[in-house]
């Protein structure tokens, strides 16, 4: 069996391994614990602050986006492609789940009912955690479950009007799928874990790319631990509904915007983000600096911005391209480095309405000598103690987190039999990391938390084992 069940004759197996009945007890348990909290803090951010303690820094598009569209579709005017959505940057599926609030509940409380539907998709999460850490060991699914259950960075960003809870959910699903097809490669799982991986490109086409790659992977895996070759063909399922999903988002673009591309987002990431981080690094220039030259040189050389944003997004990457060309590469490694180690170690408290809202300068328009003389300016002299108090404290926490997880992947890594599932998760954390590049906020790595989150409950299983025997851990039991 390759990726062994908590309940198989593996020696990663527990010895009380739970029950169907009992298992569905757990799972119970785990979803309603994160729906109360994530509940509970959505109401006390929506009490203190009304709708704001809801949005963050783009949540004003997908608000507006979503009740124009419920309006639009009490009045009766949507037709056609309409209903895939109207905007370029709004997956199809993302734009029906943000609209079904409003159209329920109005624009009064449209925003408040979404916010708690998301509570729903991160409770739904933390139960695919559990489900992915028990082909593991139940153990460490019980402790991965809990850690998913209070993770800040789950909770916060479930509190906020983006598109980044209900994506994680589907990909964690897709990873809970992918081990359920390993580990009996049969037509049904194959769909599921197809049918999971197109509703997360329905949400964020970023996933497509990784997404053919995993099942690529999944498919030599299961034909290398000699499974018949009409068992690893079960994977076309997956592929079929997968291709379905792109299928939509491709639909949609050509129907309003005349062109097959999944996003025109390419363009507007490597020119107003990649090119002024790396430059900054090349020579530390402000990254407003480089941003208003960079619109500046798309104007003068294509007159006003395109309607279309997929032409936009072309003429962005034709500046961006001839830009980078100054630009060594080591200064584009380091932008990538300090973009995915802010990721990596800024808390999530940070996004919090309360806190994201209080005045200081932003991290891209704070003055530095280098990257670590910037971040220390941010962090200890933005004039605004209360937020370097958060910040500080939530690195230390999370600092400890990763200390914990570290332990967590140096037990699991020590059994060969789980060496594939850490490739493909290592697969995952390193694309999403590197197709972020040097744009920083802990919400970019709200992907990778499913899989931290199994990290930690490993790390913890770990430790206690060796209180409880010191000098001396069973891994088998841990990993």
């Amino acid at each position: 069996m390759p990726f062994p069940r908590a309940n198989s004759s593996s020696a990663l197996a527990d010895p009380g391994a739970p029950s169907a009945h009992k298992a569905q007890s757990i799972l119970l348990k785990i979803f309603f614990a994160a729906l109360i909290i994530r509940w509970a803090y959505a109401l006390a951010m929506y009490a203190l602050m009304g709708d704001d303690g809801l949005k963050g820094v783009d949540s004003l598009t997908y608000t507006s986006v979503a009740s124009d569209f419920a309006n639009a579709v009490k009045s009766g005017t949507v037709h056609g492609s309409q209903w895939f959505g109207q905007h370029a940057y709004t997956m199809p599926l993302y734009h029906w789940l943000a609209a079904i609030p409003f159209l329920v509940f109005g624009s009064a409380h449209g925003t408040l009912a979404y916010i708690l539907m998301q509570g729903v998709f991160d409770a739904g999460t933390c139960v695919a955690v559990y489900g992915i850490a028990s082909w593991i060991s139940t153990r460490v699914a019980v402790a991965a479950a809990l850690i998913a259950v209070i993770n800040p960075t789950q909770i916060v960003l479930s509190g906020l009007f983006y598109t980044d809870t209900p994506f994680i959910f589907f990909v964690a699903m897709s990873f809970w799928a992918a081990f359920r097809w390993v580990d009996n490669p049969s037509w049904r799982n194959a769909t599921l874990l197809g049918l999971f991986l197109g509703c997360a490109a329905l949400i964020r086409a970023i996933i497509v790319p990784w997404a053919f790659f995993a099942l690529a992977l999944l498919a030599a895996y299961v034909v290398f631990r000699k499974c018949t070759l009409q068992k690893a063909a079960t994977i076309t399922a997956a592929v079929v509904a997968l291709t379905a999903g792109i299928g939509i988002i491709v639909a949609k673009n050509v129907a309003v915007f005349g062109t097959a591309g999944l996003t025109p987002q390419g363009g507007i990431h490597l020119a107003l983000w990649v090119v002024p981080l790396a430059r900054e690094m090349q020579d530390r220039t402000p990254y407003m600096t480089s941003y208003n030259d960079l619109e500046k040189r798309t104007i003068e050389r294509f007159g006003p911005h395109s309607s279309n944003p997929f032409e936009q997004s072309r003429q962005y990457t034709i500046i961006a391209k001839e830009a980078l060309k100054d630009i060594p590469v080591s200064a584009i490694a380091k932008s990538w480095l300090s973009g995915i180690t802010i990721n990596l170690v800024s808390p999530a408290v940070l996004l919090s309405p309360p806190v994201s809202q209080l005045p200081r300068p932003g991290f891209y328009n704070t003055p530095g000598n280098s990257f670590f003389d910037k971040a220390f300016n941010y962090a200890i002299r933005s004039g605004q103690p209360v937020y370097t108090w958060f910040l500080l404290a939530g690195s230390a926490g999370l600092a400890a987190m990763r200390l914990l997880q570290l332990i967590g992947f140096v037990a699991l890594a020590r059994r060969t039999a789980n060496w594939p599932a850490i490739f493909l998760a290592a697969s995952w954390c390193g694309y999403i990391l590197l197709v972020n590049g040097p744009v920083a906020s802990p919400k970019y790595r709200l992907p990778l938390e499913p899989i931290f989150n199994v990290l930690s409950g490993a790390g913890l299983i770990a430790i206690r084992d060796r209180r409880r025997k010191p000098g001396k851990v069973n891994i088998h039991q841990v990993a």
